[in-house]
């Protein structure tokens, strides 16, 4: 794994873009969530918060085998070879994690 591969994954535009939307997609889902931390990051996320987005990406980039994926072997990567599959399993792995860095498990916010 390359690391340069993952920050030129994490500063990629359209890899962001296309990560903040699996994050929209899956919190239209998550919303109605039992879990109330769960439900917190869908309605974050759903209000626009970055930091919010900014996990989900943080982590997608570091994701198990997509900075390799994505790795043209040239000192450039080529977000389009992650595939919408690859970030729509991301989001929904990581989604416990972003729940448990910003909130408690009763929906409220992590001081």
């Amino acid at each position: 794994m390359s690391y340069l591969a993952q920050d030129q994954l994490t500063n990629d535009i359209v890899f962001a873009g296309r990560s903040r939307s699996a994050v929209v997609q899956q919190a239209e889902t998550f919303k109605d969530d039992a879990r109330p931390d769960f439900v917190a990051v869908a309605n974050a996320a759903l209000r626009g918060d970055g930091g919010t987005y900014n996990a989900f990406l943080r982590m997608a980039a570091a994701g198990p085998g997509i900075a390799d994926k994505a790795d043209n072997g040239d000192g450039t990567v080529d977000q389009s070879k992650v595939t919408d599959a690859d970030l729509l399993s991301l989001t929904q792995a990581f989604w416990p994690t972003v729940a448990g860095l910003f909130y408690n498990s009763d929906g409220s916010m992590k001081p």
